[in-house]
């Protein structure tokens, strides 16, 4: 059965409610804003139940409100609205945000449902509408759809140079707050900790030219229990949640990697550590911009992959993070910092003999709290194929599980999906 695609009713741009003053027109890039290249983009959509139910959705009056709740919003989150210039800033010039709207002819659930919704799902999201000028383009892009039962996707992509997902879940909790019309305030977090670049930048992102494929995977809160359990019994204390399905995932993609090569190949996990409370003194929750930092762990023998051991490994890693780099995230301490770990990935980057794997957790966010009147989400989910080997979590709607977004080469997945060990706690959806 072919999947329905929607037809696109409307595009606009929305601008501002207020002009940016004179004063805040031009917003610095920090030093790790300048690590994001121009063109990466969070993608992320959410699904709505209509509170009213089915059939009976009120398209302009939902339209509507969206919009002008979206324009008083980015009145505060002004840099959304404005343009990269020069590599380095961004000027708040208020061009604003691209938004359209979409009808599509079918149920939710079905559309869901299809044996090939995963890969569909893009069709529910904006259109990438920069020019071929690297340092042009809207900085946010927003689709609304409307299925014929009445539920709605909203689908966006954010620019990464100007925040990373905690920025971002801050920036939609905030539009939530201004569409429900709750009469509570908002206030962006946008002053700037970390130092401004000056011509540090990153080359433009190409296009990973292999035969990519993206699976979800979901761990309820019994499982995750259990994986808890066996990384406690061997010794490790006060695993996580992401640390044993990160650990577990690792695990079971650098098998699938030896047997699609035949051989165990020296790899690397890169771990991301939302930097907010995790320096001193502690950032506010909301702050908006990119403060996401990583570390690794290296595995290079069939010992060190085994799952205790990779549990530990990042209990460890993320302890010395702490402990080595809590207190020196300002100034030049963080340029070395910076400089030191480019010239590492370069350097890893070229060595076609490690295996790279990138994972990033969007665990214990506000995602899942984004109400524009309608309720919570139903389900949200990342989007598109991206890069290969990188493994995203996010919390399931209840809170109390998580669901592994992960992105191998087609022959790697196809082990990698029917690993026991994986399956034993986990479901494939």
């Amino acid at each position: 059965m072919e999947i329905m695609k929607p037809e696109i009713i409307s595009r606009q741009t929305i601008k501002p409610s207020s002009p940016t003053p004179d004063s805040k027109k031009i917003y610095k890039l920090s030093l790790l804003d300048l690590l994001i290249a121009n063109r990466i983009y969070v993608p992320i959509i959410f699904f709505y139940q209509n509170k009213e139910g089915d059939n009976s959705v009120d398209v302009a009056h939902i339209s509507s409100g969206l919009k002008k709740s979206l324009s008083e919003t980015l009145t505060h989150y002004y840099p959304l609205a404005g343009r990269i210039k020069d590599g380095v800033t961004v000027e708040c010039n208020d061009e604003g945000a691209y938004f359209s709207e979409a009808r599509i002819d079918c149920h939710l659930e079905g559309f869901l449902k299809h044996p090939e919704a995963r890969d569909y799902l893009d069709l529910l999201m904006p259109v990438e509408i920069q020019s071929n000028s690297s340092d042009m383009g809207s900085l946010l892009l927003i689709q609304i759809t409307f299925f014929s039962c009445g539920r709605i996707a909203i689908g966006m992509r954010v620019s990464h140079k100007v925040s990373d997902l905690h920025g971002i879940s801050a920036f939609l909790n905030d539009w939530a707050t201004m569409a429900r019309k709750s009469g509570e305030e908002i206030s962006a977090e946008l002053t700037p900790f970390f130092p401004p670049g000056d011509s540090l930048s990153m080359p433009e992102a190409k296009p990973y030219k292999g035969n990519l494929v993206k699976k979800r995977f979901v761990f309820d809160a019994v499982k995750l229990g259990a994986l808890k359990a066996m990384a406690t019994q061997s010794g490790v204390e006060n695993p996580t949640r992401v640390e044993v399905v990160a650990a577990l995932i690792y695990r079971c993609a650098v098998a699938a990697s030896k047997v699609s090569s035949g051989s165990l190949k020296p790899s690397v996990l890169l771990q991301t550590v939302n930097l907010r409370k995790r320096i001193v003194p502690p950032l506010p929750e909301k702050s908006f911009g990119n403060m996401v930092w990583f570390y690794s762990i290296h595995t290079a023998r069939e010992s060190e992959i085994e799952f205790h051991a990779l549990v530990g490994q990042l209990k460890a890693g993320l302890a010395h993070f702490c402990d080595t780099y809590g207190k020196i995230f300002t100034g030049q301490e963080l340029i070395r910092l910076i400089f030191k770990e480019r010239a590492k990935f370069t350097h890893s980057n070229d060595n076609h003999h490690v295996n790279k794997y990138i994972c990033t957790s969007w665990c214990r966010t506000s995602l899942y709290q984004t109400d524009y009147g309608w309720g919570k989400p139903i389900w949200l989910s990342p989007t598109g194929i991206g890069s290969k080997n990188i493994i995203c979590l996010t919390d399931t709607r209840e809170g109390d599980g998580i669901e592994a977004f992960v992105t191998l080469e087609k022959q790697e997945m196809a082990v990698f999906e029917r690993d026991e060990e994986l399956l034993q706690f986990s479901s494939l959806n």
